[in-house]
């Protein structure tokens, strides 16, 4: 009885490991959807539009102003912005 514990206690020890690794998605697969298209639009892409495609929407589907406002500093139209933000 105290075996079949264990096992159990293992795979749980080893579902719960493997279940955030299943289902989390790659932070940077937006990033870089959000430079890409800000790429494809004539816009060159460096650190500081990295650093600003990094930040996330604050509610899904709408651009995060930490994303908009740095990108149109570096010359970047609001609708794209806005745009690339929404990817980020």
């Amino acid at each position: 009885m105290r075996a079949k514990s264990l096992l159990v206690a293992a795979g749980v020890f080893v579902a719960a490991g493997l279940i955030p690794l299943a289902t989390a998605t790659s932070a940077s697969a937006d990033q870089i959807d959000c430079m890409t298209y800000l790429k494809h639009r004539g816009y060159k892409v460096g650190m500081q539009v990295r650093w600003a495609c990094d930040n996330k929407p604050v509610i899904l589907g709408l651009p995060n102003p930490y994303c908009v406002d740095p990108l149109m500093k570096l010359g970047v139209k609001f609708g794209y912005a806005s745009e690339a933000c929404k990817m980020a």
